[in-house]
């Protein structure tokens, strides 16, 4: 079932990129959002087991996160095929500037909507920290093309401002990572495991001053790709866009 959530969406991206037309890949929009959102609430009563050696589970919280996720993107698929009905193909003015500007192709507004279904449901079921660290990242390169679906002065400066700023803070989480990895390590070496329950059930014999350089490392870093203040300069001019 966690391979399913994770699949599904990923595969159907991959579907929208070779759909020509654009009415069989908005019902396909629809239909991940309709699936994903049965089987989430299917986790609800069936908790999925965890696969991979503990590297992907569903705890409560994660389940919480991941239904939220997957309700909004089924409003949101729901809504987009109103959007991109009303959404020209040729070039248009731009309503402030009068400079014209063509929105992207809509199979890659659509493939990437899917694949950020994929990646954020990729964050909610992982439980090794690097996994977690690669999900976190896949989210930033699949949402980003979103940004730039309207090809326009101010969209291209959004996203580059998304990415690179994003780019930054999630380097600054992989060193937290390298921190809490040597935190795990320092105490018991050979015991560096970067799966949750194995770091919580030996937090203790952890090296202190490694463990709170993490802390610090990984709040910032994830805080950068958050968007919590003042890390969150690229967060009005993407959400805008």
């Amino acid at each position: 079932m966690i391979a399913a959530l994770v699949l599904v969406p990923a595969l159907a991206g991959l579907a929208a990129l070779l759909l020509r037309r654009d009415s069989p890949r908005r019902a396909l929009l629809v239909a991940v959002g309709v699936v994903h959102l049965g089987m989430v609430a299917r986790s609800w009563w069936q908790t999925p087991a965890p696969s991979r050696g503990g590297w992907f589970a569903l705890d409560p919280a994660g389940l919480l996160f991941l239904t939220v996720t997957s309700v909004l993107f089924a409003v949101a698929a729901l809504y987009a095929v109103g959007y991109l009905a009303r959404e020209a193909h040729a070039p248009r003015a731009d309503f402030e500037e009068g400079t014209l500007f063509a929105n992207g192709p809509e199979a890659v507004l659509t493939g990437c909507l899917l694949f950020f279904l994929a990646t954020m449901t990729l964050v909610t079921v992982s439980q090794h920290l690097g996994m977690l660290w690669v999900a976190v990242e896949a989210t930033t390169l699949a949402s980003a093309p979103l940004i730039f679906f309207h090809r326009h002065h101010r969209s291209l400066e959004a996203t580059w401002k998304y990415l690179l700023i994003c780019s930054v803070g999630i380097a600054v989480a992989l060193l937290g990572n390298f921190f809490l990895a040597i935190a795990a390590a320092g105490r018991a070496p050979g015991s560096g495991s970067m799966v949750l329950c194995e770091l919580i059930a030996g937090a203790p014999a952890f090296h202190a001053r490694w463990l709170k350089a993490a802390f610090v490392l990984l709040l910032v870093g994830y805080g950068t790709k958050m968007g919590l203040a003042p890390l969150h300069t690229w967060l009005p001019d993407a959400h805008a866009e």
